[in-house]
């Protein structure tokens, strides 16, 4: 696998998992982010939410991550997506 080196100040694609849910209108300040929300574990009683899209840099990305502690939604991925 080759990885593709990630820049501070660069636009990035990223999928983040949370715990919980979140409202959508509430996200719909992020333009670029597809917000999905799903069941998981614990016999798919728990529900949790997966953020998708691209985020302008890494600032932005802490912002995210940010506003979703602000939440109390437990964090459970941040993946990097690698564009073709």
């Amino acid at each position: 696998m080759t990885m593709t080196h990630i820049k501070m100040y660069h636009p990035a694609n990223y999928c983040i998992k949370v715990s919980g849910t979140i409202d959508q209108e509430w996200f719909s300040y992020h333009d670029n982010m597809v917000v999905e929300e799903g069941d998981a574990g614990e016999g798919g009683k728990r529900p949790f939410t997966t953020l998708t899209g691209q985020v302008v840099d890494q600032a932005a990305l802490m912002s995210i991550l940010n506003h979703l502690y602000d939440l109390q939604l437990p964090i459970i991925s941040v993946e990097y997506l690698a564009t073709e």
